[in-house]
């Protein structure tokens, strides 16, 4: 102690950073004895600090989240030692911080850029380790642990944060706010828009100014109750190792499987000179949705072998009819909507579009030429995500065009989770490009703690690991080069354990949600306080509660109580290279989703068994999608079946843009009778376009109005 007292002397002259307590921490810790917060606080007093004890016990709880720092509980006392060592090769997030500078706020993108590449630098054998060690990991358990650590280290940044002591310059102090910041959104997306968990579980402030004001007020409870957390992760984070290998029992016949994709075309109507192309501009003026659904069958058509699919619309005039409902998409057919809701609604529709198909795929269907009838799939998968992509319930609730595109989007998705529950089918989706970050932080906080223990006298190669600059890279890059890492091509596949969300987690529900006062029973009270105070809403409140909502049998609140979506990442592939990911399996589990209702696993395990079965009778290929302003390919990994799918809605959507040209056109070249101006038009007309217009409509008049002194028929 007096040892290191004298060190801190020498160094008495030096202002007390964030750093500086950090380094002396560290630096005490490396004894053989190790070091608690207490002594440490006590050198740093004498050395001319005045932050309190209870920041060095948040320093502690800091570096032992990274694996700086190794506690051992002892007589009742948590000791200290080194853990991972601190200075490594890695850019960690602070010395990213102190690199950059704000007045060249652009320079920061080829530093976060290098701290990316980094993770292609991690040794092939490494990652096989950090996998194998993985499968070691009870999943519930981990994920647990990791999230109780996360809690903690914003908790201490918080504590920090309010009482900063020393008087820290205005970069230590942003520098720290940012860090937080990160800290909070991390935990957000986890916990609540990943995961669902309750506030009970879980209680995140709802920003980081707030949490820094409760806690000046006296607030010192922790962010995470680990009793109730430990009991809704069994709901939601499957009884398995963290990554394991394949086993599903052979199925008893060929499954029958359905792939969906979908393609949009927007552009601008205008003239272009004699040819009257329909032109595809940048302006979103008219888009044009269209969806594909098909099997894993062929049908013999004139000596020729073609694949059954179904399109929906099946022709340029089929755009017009109910069930084809927003195949248009223009912003002059729905004059209610702002520009942002019209820009979010073209989404949507081609989101609906596509649940249609899929839809149709669940059921039996026909194909005209030859004659055929067509099973109802046993498995189908969309490309892209099953969950709708509108569902907040205030847009639910919208007595507009907007609100109706959201109404029908769930009210398809209910029909969905209903076949699947009731018929036995599975719906599917494959992610391409995945943001979320779940299981991530995961794998970093626990890689974090292998170096921790390895630099205790383990036998792991891994010496440190970036925790905070790694959690900003999303699932997908880390699980790829987890799960790819050494695989040989005769390999049998790989998996991580299955992630469950309920329904509210997607909706303006997740941060709010509680054990009291479930979303749909929050829907429920509005409803009956609606009925109790009818004289007092307005016309569109009456007209949803009274004439469009249907109580506990409403398709959103039956999403809400029935709805989980399964995520999960699987190798079937040798080792990717760079820039190519493995995507996101997404699957539809129709299963209670109440606290009480009883663990789900029976049910997604059952759609989990027959999705895998489905990849592994279909197989897995490479495409090849080339971007038209890129000048490479950019290549996916994905079912073939869903290659195949995605090939035919690209010529089926070139052919239907090419027949809408030439219907539109037909249609509206009455009004131009030059023919160099026959195409569409959607600007402000010239005077002689005027001109011609108005003579036209004149005529036209005149000839129906039986006053025409010519009788010739209009030529088209």
């Amino acid at each position: 102690m007096k040892a290191a007292m004298s060190d801190g002397n020498a160094q008495a002259h030096l202002t007390f950073t964030s750093n500086r307590r950090k380094e002396l921490f560290l630096e005490m810790a490396n004894r053989a004895e190790g070091v608690t917060p207490a002594e440490v606080y006590q050198v740093a007093v004498a050395d001319g600090d005045t932050a309190t004890e209870e920041a060095y016990y948040n320093i502690a709880r800091r570096l032992a989240h990274r694996g700086l720092l190794s506690p051992t509980l002892s007589d009742g006392v948590t000791r200290y030692t080194v853990g991972a060592p601190a200075q490594s090769h890695w850019l960690e997030q602070d010395d990213l911080s102190s690199l950059i500078d704000p007045d060249y706020p652009l320079l920061a993108i080829t530093i976060w850029q290098e701290s990316q590449r980094q993770i292609n630098e991690v040794p092939e054998s490494l990652w096989v380790e950090l996998r194998e060690r993985l499968s070691n990991q009870w999943a519930p358990d981990l994920f647990r642990r990791a999230i109780m650590s996360y809690c903690d280290d914003l908790f201490a940044q918080v504590a920090t944060l309010a009482t900063p002591g020393n008087n820290p310059t205005p970069k230590e102090l942003g520098d720290a706010r940012q860090e937080a910041e990160n800290s909070l959104r991390l935990l957000v997306q986890l916990t609540k828009f990943g995961l669902g968990l309750s506030r009970h579980a879980v209680d995140l402030p709802v920003g980081l100014d707030i949490a820094i004001t409760e806690y000046k007020r006296g607030r010192r409870t922790p962010y995470a109750n680990e009793e109730i957390l430990e009991k809704e992760l069994k709901r939601r984070i499957s009884p398995e190792r963290f990554t394991l290998t394949v086993d599903v029992p052979p199925t008893a016949r060929t499954l029958l499987i359905g792939g969906v994709d979908g393609s949009t075309r927007g552009g601008i109507l205008s003239f272009l000179g004699e040819e009257g192309d329909f032109n595809v501009g940048h302006a979103p003026m008219i888009a044009i949705n269209t969806a594909v659904g098909q099997v894993n069958r062929d049908l013999r058509v004139d000596g020729r072998i073609m694949p059954a699919f179904l399109r929906l619309p099946e022709r340029p005039e089929d755009m017009q009819r109910q069930d084809n409902r927003y195949t248009v998409m223009a912003k002059l057919l729905f004059p209610d909507m702002s520009d942002a809701q019209y820009m979010h609604s073209v989404w949507n529709a081609m989101d609906l579009i596509e649940a249609k198909a899929a839809l149709r795929l669940l059921k039996r269907w026909h194909v005209q030429r030859p004659a055929t009838e067509i099973g109802a799939a046993d498995v189908v998968i969309r490309d892209g995500t099953v969950s709708p992509q509108d569902r907040d319930s205030s847009h639910y609730k919208e007595i507009s065009s907007y609100g109706q595109i959201v109404r029908d989007m769930i009210e398809t998705n209910w029909d969905i989770v209903r076949k699947c529950k009731e018929d036995g089918q599975t719906m599917a989706g494959v992610v391409k490009n995945a943001q979320l970050s779940v299981f991530a932080p995961v794998i970093n906080w626990f890689a974090c703690q292998v170096a921790q223990e390895g630099s205790s006298g383990g036998t792991s190669q891994l010496e440190s690991w970036p925790l905070q600059t790694l959690n900003l890279i999303p699932d997908q890059i880390l699980l790829t080069r987890l799960l790819t890492a050494g695989r040989k091509k005769s390999d049998p596949w790989t998996r991580t354990c299955m992630v469950l969300r309920p329904f509210h987690a997607l909706t303006n529900y997740s941060r709010t949600y509680s054990h009291g006062v479930s979303p749909s029973a929050r829907i429920m009270a509005d409803y009956n306080e609606a009925k109790e105070k009818a004289e007092e809403l307005d016309q569109d409140e009456r007209y949803f509660w009274f004439t469009l909502f249907r109580e506990e049998y409403d398709p959103y609140v039956r999403m809400l109580e029935n709805v989980f979506y399964g995520s999960f990442f699987i190798a079937a592939v040798p080792r990717l290279d760079n820039e190519k990911n493995l995507p996101r399996l997404e699957l539809l589990v129709p299963t209670p989703t109440g606290e009480a209702d009883g663990v789900p696993w029976p049910a997604a395990n059952g759609h989990l068994h027959r999705l895998i079965s489905a990849l592994q009778q279909n197989g897995f290929d490479v495409s090849a999608e080339h971007s038209m302003f890129g000048g490479r390919a950019k290549l996916d990994v994905l079912p073939s079946l869903l290659i195949k799918v995605h090939d035919t809605v690209k010529h089926w959507a070139a052919e239907l843009l090419s027949r809408v040209q030439e219907y539109v056109g037909f249609h509206l070249a009455r009004y131009v009778k030059s023919k160099r101006l026959r195409g569409v038009k959607v600007r402000p007309f010239s005077r002689e376009e005027l001109e011609l217009l108005y003579a036209q409509l004149r005529q036209e008049r005149e000839f129906h109005a039986g006053s025409s002194q010519d009788s010739r028929i209009l030529e088209y």
